[in-house]
């Protein structure tokens, strides 16, 4: 089997740093307001509570655990540095339609305008092949990591305005080469990428990206955790892209503050972004990407 580079860049961080990080002044997010799908817990918590300590004017957090929210709320709120960020929550599936739009109609009666949307809720099913898998637990990944993300971003699209920023918590394993056990994870996360990559088209006046966040141990992905699993994807990535796993990283977290604030990521807008590739490298090649159309999804050969 061929072996995939993931080091798109020299410099492949495991761990926040200076460039992304939610203390960065340059990296103030005053006046924003957040939407994180998926924020009682996870990669989603972590995420709401960079943009607190970043400086954000609101958060609005959705789940379906009331205990979760809950709990990130008051941690989330103890974080914010200077005016309080006001912090809201809502329970909601994000398949349920009126569940979301219940969701945005709150936020919007809250903080008048959304300005980020993190997409970050999604499923992982059983790991199992084709021929085994459950079909309900198969077709749950595409309900909501496909049709679930399309209710949430139709919503924030109804509100948006330029200049506003949607963010894709995807995943590597929708172009990597096929893992076994993965065919719905993958096909569900990259049928989602493409769909964002069409709404960077459509609204060439937002800011929308893609982004891996990386190995993280969270309760979805401890999933994948089985020997058998890792083990096929190490024989074909050249990166230590599993070299190491901790519990919540702040990596992807920082990522989305760098994305939401920096003007110097436009030029990145409709890509695929791997959240361990250092950003100062990744700007150097920033006219090469644009001319070239890198990290895009397509072919290999064409």
């Amino acid at each position: 089997m061929a072996t995939f580079k993931l080091d798109f860049v020299p410099t492949y961080h495991h761990d926040t740093y200076d460039a992304i990080s939610e203390t960065n002044p340059d990296l103030s997010c005053e006046g924003k307001v957040v939407f994180v799908t998926g924020g009682g817990r996870g990669i989603g918590r972590e995420i709401a509570k960079a943009f607190a300590v970043a400086g954000a004017k609101g958060i609005f957090i959705i789940g379906r655990t009331v205990t979760e929210l809950l709990s990130a709320v008051k941690e989330i709120k103890s974080l914010s540095t200077g005016t309080p960020v006001s912090v809201h929550h809502a329970e909601a599936d994000i398949t349920d339609r009126g569940a979301v739009a219940s969701a945005f109609k709150q936020a919007i009666a809250a903080f008048g305008h959304i300005d980020t949307l993190i997409q970050n809720a999604g499923y992982l099913d059983a790991h199992r092949s084709l021929l085994d898998s459950d079909l309900d637990d198969y077709w749950k990944t595409f309900e909501i990591n496909v049709k679930g993300g399309l209710l949430v971003t139709q919503q924030f699209l109804k509100q948006s305005q330029p200049g506003d920023t949607i963010i894709n918590i995807g995943s590597g394993a929708g172009h990597l080469p096929p893992i076994p056990g993965y065919s719905a994870y993958s096909a569900s996360k990259l049928a989602f990428a493409k769909m964002i990559e069409s709404v960077q088209l459509e609204n060439p006046h937002l800011r929308v990206f893609n982004i891996n966040p990386g190995a993280i141990a969270t309760e979805m992905q401890k999933k994948s955790g089985d020997v058998a699993t890792v083990d096929n994807i190490r024989k074909f990535t050249t990166s230590g892209f599993l070299s190491s796993r901790s519990n919540i990283s702040g990596l992807p977290a920082s990522y989305c503050v760098w994305l939401a604030a920096s003007k110097e990521a436009d030029c990145l807008k409709g890509r695929f972004l791997w959240t361990n590739w250092d950003v100062t490298e990744l700007l150097q090649r920033k006219d090469e990407i644009t001319k070239q159309n890198l990290l895009t999804h397509g072919l290999i050969g064409l």
